[in-house]
């Protein structure tokens, strides 16, 4: 498979080098960074350009609804990582899954997915310089360096296409700049925070051809936990990343350039809450775990280790009547964790769980985007990825039960795809197009079960070669009218698609799949204004979505224990309205506000979810038949019963979601003081998606964060202090069940949070 890809990696690569030989072109992401600070000297409401269609446009011209935070809004809310930026915009989380430490949760409109494994593709792609990301874990974003970031809300099959369910989210760093230059940040906080960030641009040399960009970012965190079976913090983190980029435009139409990062960061925790089950083993945690939500009680402190590494190549040619542009990426992730799953001390070990994880991943595209202004502009291209990874399990049921597995997996996605758009009137645009996608996956499991060290014959298993292969065509139409300057309407029907797959939990062969992809139907109608010289902001969209065949987590009987796997549980309906406004009250004072509704329910859901096994063949609500299993060793009948559980709340699909931000600037002799504040507002809502026990749900509450700059006249230095959580919220990430009897373990987020900021630039 990745011999494949090395082939096509090459073909590519030397064919935009060979055809950009003679000249030289502004890459699109200059244009777009460009064009942003070219915006920024009128009076009017920031103007920031996006690359959410391949071209550069300003994210008020794209008919897509899109939240876009450019490098002076993600510095001014103080947000250090894509978390943070959690709330601003309606209908969108962005946090941490949980259950493992730097693992990340992301939902869009009702849709979200953390599963950790490698194996359970992401239903939001994550895309950093061009390069689809395959491995969730370690995918934080350190947002340092970066030019901006990109939330495309709704499925993306078209120009985005991998996985693309519920949207996208694009991250651009910074391309390196004109001149010799840098910036050195300096970050105190908290719980021990200490951050040390820089920035290094050679400015152009070799005759003007090249221009080079290192980067580097180190953080040790201590973390707001404690262990009370250890003595020793938990949340805490020490993470460090190197990045390097090198540009080269030989010619006016022909530019490339060349990002290298390496990422490796050890993450202490989580930090987990059991919740009362009424058991003995509850009521055997110590009276602090069970009473404070910042104590945990584990045998052992929980770890994840995460080393990364990659390679984003793009390569830009203007042939006259448009771009070529050739993206080659590659990534290599190492991942190891450990973690204690059971939410109690008695026994030892109890679900204590290692996971060693090694994968690669190439990918390349190639696409030609034509100029504008004529009757009819295109973008049409090819795509091609695929990735390789082994990764070994070891779980710890009880003291005398493990299980020892060793899975392999090498999967290729293949896809053409194209957007042609009609202009018929210069205030019309009628937009059609698509992509067709084939997915292959072929997948090998090794199981050994132990019994006081003895191999079970009987409950050991190997699969190899299990193979799922997928294509779809997923289509977008899309209407756009200008009836004036102020004012765009649109209107968009689209389809997304989710390759099906194999569960790397299972122990047993009819757990380990495949389950088959998941569809949506997507619409959409909006409208984008500003009134008023461009100080006043109106946006305002209304959406549903429809869904058929999603992949959800259920709990099976394994080889010796519950185990959580994927399969084919419901569909499903979203619909919601989402507004968003900006106002520049004056040049130094700018307000906004956004309010999202959002209606998302199971339309279709029969199965058994509830993690615990009948012993009688009947259950209220009942909507299927029951299936008998025994437990390896064991002669008891028990079994699986499929019930009705439309009326379960979706995880992740707060009803509301609200925020309020002001930026207000004192111009002073030497420079100015800039304030910041915001305000994010949830109601209480489901984190498990599973069940609608109390246990799993987040309560409502509004998060407030401020911070105070000092700068001086030239922006050459600052001084921030911030503070995160100011009114000191209790707030959870999520929670979830390792099935069982075992208690429902909740997760937290950090309490308040002060620090302060030193930045440099020379």
């Amino acid at each position: 498979m990745m011999a494949k890809f090395s082939t096509v990696a090459s073909v590519l690569a030397m064919g935009i080098a060979l055809a950009g030989a003679p000249a030289l072109a502004q890459s699109i992401e200059e244009d777009a960074a460009a064009e942003t600070a070219a915006s920024q000297d009128d009076s009017g409401n920031r103007e920031i350009v996006v690359t959410a269609q391949r071209r550069a446009e300003s994210v008020q011209d794209v008919p897509l609804t899109i939240a876009a935070f450019d490098s002076a809004m993600v510095e001014a809310s103080g947000s250090t990582d894509i978390t943070d930026l959690g709330g601003i915009t309606p209908n969108v989380i962005l946090q941490t899954e949980g259950l493992l430490a730097n693992v990340p949760m992301f939902a869009i409109r009702g849709m979200s997915s953390a599963d950790p494994d490698p194996n359970a593709d992401p239903k939001i792609s994550t895309i950093v310089n061009g390069v689809y990301v395959p491995f969730i874990a370690s995918n934080m974003l350190d947002l340092f360096d970066v030019e901006r970031v990109e939330v495309l809300k709704g499925p993306q099959g078209v120009l985005y296409g991998k996985n693309n369910l519920a949207g996208t989210i694009n991250i651009i760093s910074k391309a390196p700049g004109e001149d010799t230059g840098g910036e050195i940040r300096l970050t105190a906080g908290s719980f021990g925070l200490k951050q040390i960030r820089g920035r290094l641009d050679t400015g152009r040399f070799a005759n003007g051809v090249l221009a080079a960009k290192f980067s580097a970012n180190y953080r040790d965190y201590n973390g707001y936990a404690r262990n009370i079976m250890t003595g020793n913090k938990l949340e805490a983190a020490e993470a460090t990343g190197l990045r390097f980029a090198l540009r080269a435009d030989p010619s006016p139409s022909f530019d490339s350039t060349i990002i290298v990062d390496w990422n490796k960061e050890t993450a202490i925790g989580p930090a987990n809450h059991s919740v009362d089950n009424g058991t003995a083993a509850y009521l055997g945690l110590p009276l602090e775990a069970r009473t404070n939500v910042r104590v945990a009680a584990v045998p052992f402190d929980p770890f994840s280790k995460t080393k990364s590494h990659g390679v984003a190549w793009t390569s830009n040619l203007d042939v006259g009547a448009g771009v070529i542009t050739a993206v080659l990426g590659t990534r290599h992730q190492d991942y190891l964790t450990r973690g204690d799953f059971d939410g109690v001390i008695t026994p030892i070990p109890g679900f204590e769980v290692t996971r060693d994880f090694n994968g690669n991943s190439k990918s390349a595209e190639v696409r030609f985007v034509s100029e504008t202004g004529k009757l009819i502009d295109v973008i049409v291209g090819a795509y091609a990825q695929g990735d390789e990874w082994t990764q070994r399990n070891n779980v710890l049921t009880n003291p005398t039960t493990r299980t020892q597995s060793e899975l392999n997996q090498d999967s290729s996605s293949y896809a053409l795809f194209a957007l042609v758009n009609f202009h018929p009137t210069d205030r019309l645009t009628l937009s059609a197009g698509g992509r067709y996608s084939w997915d292959s996956k072929t997948y090998s499991i090794s199981t050994d079960v132990f019994v006081n060290d003895v191999r079970s014959a009987a409950s050991s298993f190997a699969f190899a070669d299990l193979k799922g292969k997928w294509n779809q065509f997923t289509p977008r139409f899309t209407v756009q009218y200008e009836p004036s300057d102020e004012v765009m309407l649109f209107a968009n029907f689209s389809k997304g698609y989710k390759a099906g797959g194999f569960n790397s939990r299972g122990t047993r062969p009819e757990n380990v799949g495949p389950y088959d992809p998941e569809k949506v139907t997507s619409y959409e109608a909006g409208i984008k204004s500003d009134f008023a010289g461009r100080t006043i902001r109106f946006n305002l969209t209304g959406f549903l979505n429809e869904f058929r065949d999603l992949q959800g987590g259920v709990t099976r009987p394994g080889a010796v224990r519950p185990e959580a796997v994927t399969v084919n549980v419901a569909s499903a309906r979203t619909w919601g309205i989402e507004a968003e406004t900006l106002f520049k009250l004056s040049s130094d004072f700018t307000l906004s506000a956004n309010i999202g509704y959002l209606n998302a329910k199971f339309t279709g859901f029969c199965d058994d979810v509830d993690g615990v096994f009948s012993a009688t063949t009947t259950a209220p609500d009942q909507c299927g038949p029951a299936v008998p299993f025994t437990f390896a060793g064991s002669p008891t009948i028990s079994y699986l019963i499929p019930t009705d559980n439309t009326a379960l709340d979706m995880a992740n699909a707060p009803k509301w979601s609200a925020s309020v931000a002001a930026d207000y600037a004192i111009p002073l002799s030497f420079g100015e003081i800039d304030l910041h504040a915001d305000a994010r507002y949830t109601p209480r809502y489901n984190t498990w998606g599973r069940s609608n026990l109390d246990g799993y749900y987040r309560d409502k509450v509004v998060l407030v964060n401020a911070s105070i700059s000092v700068k001086d006249i030239d922006d050459v230095w600052s001084v921030t202090g911030y503070v995160r959580n100011l009114t000191d919220k209790t707030v959870m990430s999520g929670a979830v069940a390792p099935g069982g009897v075992n208690p429902i373990q909740q997760f937290y987020q950090a309490p308040r949070e002060f620090g302060v900021e030193a930045s440099f630039k020379f």
